[in-house]
């Protein structure tokens, strides 16, 4: 999470769009100075699909898709990558009020960018691909989404927190401590000090968690881990398997897993065809 979302691999040709690439950045979409978000976008006729970028960083540091953005662009995507509050700034459910919020700005000034407000989809990473997992669940989709990509995504902070106890690896601990600063509280009533106890705890950790908001007539959602991802794959099964018990279609919720790969997050689009297979499905639900 805390790495450079990657780049693209020298195996995937680059491209670039057919129209001068605008670019405006720091654009305020609410009154904190972590509610902004920076536009890529072609100026267009006719308008065109958005795609909301989440990073990722434990959900208390950036992570860099600038790298990305141009790519995207490329394939015919209004591109807005957006900032939230982290969670030492403001605790759960803050971050996913900020996806709403930042969608909606997107949607209110969609023709200033020839993009599509009816037309938006979403990819996530890491920490970001927990908050896109909830945009797609969330309310039985009620951000009205196309679509989400979903990178390595910590889709139940609740695991992240047992595998954390349990583990030796640096990353496992430091995203079972960020988890617990998200909640504001740990889940374990024992490990509470005086301060983090709240009456709300359990009840933040399980709203943190997608599989407990999914539902039928949620984002359809393509899932993505790498074999030795250390956030494993097992957070996104299991939420296939609820959503699918829950009556989403087969089609709409499929997890994949990279083979011979310890990539995480949005280094997964620098693996030989992930690009193109994310770029493939999100171009499915689009057109």
């Amino acid at each position: 999470m805390e790495t450079p979302e990657g780049r693209p691999n020298s195996s995937r040709p680059q491209t670039r769009a057919a129209a001068p690439l605008q670019m405006k950045t720091g654009i305020a979409y609410g009154s904190h100075k972590r509610q902004s978000l920076d536009a890529y976008w072609a100026v267009s006729t006719a308008p065109k699909p958005v795609l909301v970028i989440i990073h990722g960083g434990y959900w208390y540091q950036d992570s860099d898709w600038s790298n990305w953005t141009d790519d995207f662009a490329a394939e015919g995507f209004q591109v807005f990558a957006i900032k939230y509050r982290m969670n030492f700034e403001a605790a759960w459910p803050a971050q996913r009020d900020d996806v709403a919020s930042s969608i909606a700005w997107i949607r209110a000034h969609a023709a200033e960018y020839d993009a599509d407000p009816d037309n938006v989809s979403v990819i996530g990473a890491s920490a970001g691909g927990q908050m896109a997992t909830d945009a797609a669940t969330h309310g039985t989709n009620a951000l009205k989404l196309r679509g989400v990509v979903a990178l390595s995504p910590v889709a139940s902070p609740y695991r992240a927190w047992g595998d954390g106890n349990t583990s030796t690896n640096a990353k496992d601990r430091k995203l079972r401590d960020n988890a617990a600063i998200l909640a504001g509280c740990y889940p374990d009533s024992g490990d509470n000090t005086t301060d983090l106890r709240n009456s709300g705890c359990w009840d933040t950790w399980k709203s943190m968690v997608s599989k407990n908001w999914v539902n039928r007539g949620d984002a359809p959602m393509l899932l993505m881990h790498s074999e030795d991802d250390f956030v494993p794959a097992i957070h996104s099964t299991d939420l296939e398997t609820t959503a699918e018990a829950k009556g989403v279609p087969d089609a709409d919720v499929e997890t994949q897993i990279v083979p011979d790969s310890s990539a995480h997050g949005g280094a997964l689009l620098s693996e030989p065809g992930v690009y193109d297979s994310v770029v493939t499905w999100l171009k499915a639900r689009t057109a």
